[in-house]
C-alpha cells in the first residue's frame, strides 16, 4: 500500500467516525409518479395509491402541471389529491389556535390566500407571491429578506428556527410589526378551502374555469386536464399516485458548477444528489419529459486533494452510474459532475462550462 493511499484511507476513515458523511437506505426520496389501475371514485382510487405507498399526484407550480399533461397514458382525465374541506379553512402554521385575528379575508371560488403583513396591516395576497418573511423560535422574531413564496418561507423557518411566525394577542402583533420593519412581509396564516390529501403546501391553483366553484359541496374533488377541473367525487377516473418527499427542478438557464451550486441553494434546496436506483429512475422520469438537451449539473463533485467523489449533501457516493461503468480517475478527470439526458449516465466535466442543472426542492407538508 502506498503512501497516497494510506492518507485516502485515513481520511476517510476519520470522516466516516466524525459523521461528516451520511449513509441513507432506499426511501423513495424524489418523486416517481404511477398512473394505475381502472376508472374507479375518488375514494376507490385513492386507496389504489395507498396500497401502494402512495398518494394522489399534488401539483405546486406549472412545471408539474406541463408534467402530468404529458405523462404517458394520461390522455383521459384522472384524479389529483385536491379535495374540499369548507369548514378547516384558515389555520396557523405552527397549529396554534386561532384566538386573535386581524385579518379581512374571506375565501371564494376555491382560491388560496396566505396573509401578509403589508405596511403594519394584516392583508391576503396570492400564496405564490414571492415576499420576505418572518420565522420565530422560542420567543425571537426574524425577519428574512430573501424572497420566497408562501410554502417556500415555511420550508425554511422549519429549516432553520421553529415555523413561520402566529400571533395570538395584541402584544406579539405589536413585536412582528416593529420586527417588520415597514415592510411587506409572510406571517403563518392560511386560509384554503381545499387540501392535498398527502397534506403538503402547494400554492398552484390554476382552475380551468372559476364559474365551476359556485357549488359548495362537500363531496368534491379534483381531475387534471391541463388545468384544474371541480368534479364530483362519485365519477370515475384514473389513479394518478406519486411518493417520494423531494421534487427535482430542471433549470434551463447555463450556469457554471459553482454558480449552479449557489442558485439552487439560493431558491430551493439545493444541487440534485442522486441516493440510489429508484432516485435515478425517478431523475430519468423527469429527464424523459423536458424538452432540454444534453447534460445537467447534478451535485456531484470529486476532490482535488483525494480523488474520490461527493455529493454535496456531504452524502458519500454509494450508488453510482457512470459512464461506462468507470468512475472518472485523476489525474485525468474533471472535477465536477453531469448527468447525460441521452442515456442518463453520469460523467465528469469542466466546471467552468455553463450547463443547465438540475436543483431538488424538499416538500413541505402542513401540521
Amino acid at each position: 500500500m502506498n503512501m497516497t493511499t494510506t492518507v485516502k484511507m485515513t481520511l476517510v476513515l476519520f470522516l466516516l467516525c466524525s459523521g461528516f458523511f451520511h449513509f441513507a437506505f432506499a426511501s423513495n426520496r424524489l418523486r416517481f409518479f404511477h398512473l394505475r389501475g381502472l376508472q374507479k371514485y375518488w375514494n376507490s382510487s385513492l386507496n389504489a395509491c395507498n396500497q401502494e405507498n402512495e398518494s394522489f399526484v399534488t401539483l405546486y407550480d406549472e412545471d408539474d402541471a406541463d408534467f402530468t399533461a404529458n405523462f404517458p397514458g394520461l390522455q383521459k382525465t384522472a384524479w389529483l389529491g385536491l379535495h374540499w374541506v369548507g369548514d378547516r379553512n384558515t389555520t396557523w402554521s405552527d397549529g396554534v389556535p386561532i384566538t386573535f385575528n386581524k385579518s379581512s379575508v374571506h375565501v371564494t371560488n376555491g382560491e388560496q390566500i396566505c396573509e401578509a403583513i403589508h405596511i403594519n396591516t394584516w392583508k391576503g395576497f396570492n400564496c405564490s407571491e414571492r415576499k420576505p418573511f418572518m420565522c420565530y423560535k422560542g420567543n425571537n422574531y426574524t425577519l428574512i429578506e430573501n424572497k420566497k413564496n408562501w410554502c417556500q418561507a415555511l420550508q425554511y423557518c422549519r429549516k432553520y428556527f421553529t415555523d413561520m411566525v402566529s400571533i395570538s394577542n395584541d402584544t406579539q402583533n405589536n413585536k412582528v410589526i416593529q420586527t417588520g420593519k415597514n415592510t411587506s412581509f409572510w406571517i403563518g396564516l392560511l386560509h384554503d378551502e381545499w387540501e392535498w390529501t398527502d397534506k403538503s403546501c402547494s400554492s398552484f391553483r390554476e382552475w380551468c374555469d372559476p364559474s365551476y366553484l359556485e357549488s359548495k359541496d362537500d363531496k368534491q374533488c379534483t381531475i387534471f386536464s391541463k388545468s384544474l377541473h371541480r368534479l364530483n367525487c362519485k365519477n370515475d377516473k384514473l389513479s394518478f399516485c406519486s411518493k417520494g418527499i423531494v421534487r427535482i427542478k430542471v433549470i434551463e438557464q447555463p450556469l457554471t458548477w459553482e454558480q449552479a451550486f449557489d442558485y439552487c441553494k439560493a431558491k430551493h434546496t439545493g444541487l440534485l444528489w442522486i441516493e440510489d436506483e429508484e432516485d435515478q429512475k425517478a431523475v430519468e422520469q423527469w429527464l424523459n419529459h423536458t424538452m432540454v438537451n444534453g447534460s445537467f449539473w447534478i451535485g456531484l463533485r470529486q476532490s482535488r486533494v483525494f480523488g474520490f467523489w461527493i455529493w454535496t449533501s456531504d452524502r458519500t457516493v454509494n450508488y453510482s452510474n457512470w459512464k461506462n461503468g468507470k468512475q472518472p480517475e485523476m489525474p485525468l478527470s474533471n472535477y465536477c459532475g453531469v448527468i447525460e439526458k441521452e442515456d442518463y449516465r453520469w460523467r465528469d466535466e469542466n466546471c467552468w462550462l455553463q450547463l443547465p442543472f438540475l436543483c431538488e426542492e424538499e416538500i413541505v407538508f402542513m401540521n
